[in-house]
């Protein structure tokens, strides 16, 4: 397995940008320009007390990112915080980032005080599963049949 090392994004940087062409390609649904997601990070990294972005890199190489986040869009549940956003570059697929996204969202969030998180899922229940998560609630979000999921930390 490649080593894999998470970092919190910071606001200004590269990494920025990069975060925020992988949101608006990889999660249409939010119908976000690449434009409208760096200001959105911008704006969000520029406070870490309630959420943070984080970046993974293989070998110096950006290859996912994923969120802690206070509120989701939308939710159709009033619940806080949830892990959000989690991307991982198609050649990096199960190779092992995408579970070391996770474990420092939790991480993060065990940080901030926080006893349990959820997150929405429309086809990775299993990879969740594997991890701890348990599905809470099924929901229609967005058009999506979508599973609320909860891990308690």
């Amino acid at each position: 397995m490649t080593n894999i090392q998470t970092s919190i994004v910071e606001p200004h940087t590269p990494e920025l940008a990069i975060c925020a062409r992988w949101r608006a390609n990889a999660f249409s649904v939010l119908k976000a320009s690449f434009e409208q997601e760096l200001r959105s990070l911008e704006l969000f990294t520029s406070d870490q007390s309630h959420g943070v972005a984080l970046l993974a890199k293989a070998d110096g190489e950006p290859i996912g990112t994923c969120l802690l986040v206070e509120s989701e869009n939308e939710p159709n549940h009033d619940v806080s915080p949830w892990l959000a956003g989690l991307f991982v570059v198609p050649e990096h697929r199960r190779k092992g980032a995408g579970v070391v996204l996770v474990r420092a969202v939790e991480y993060q969030a065990r940080q901030r005080g926080f006893s349990r998180l959820y997150l929405y899922t429309t086809d990775a229940v299993g990879f969740y599963a594997r991890l701890g998560w348990s599905v809470l609630d099924r929901t229609n979000w967005r058009g999506l049949d979508t599973a609320l999921m909860v891990r308690d930390l």
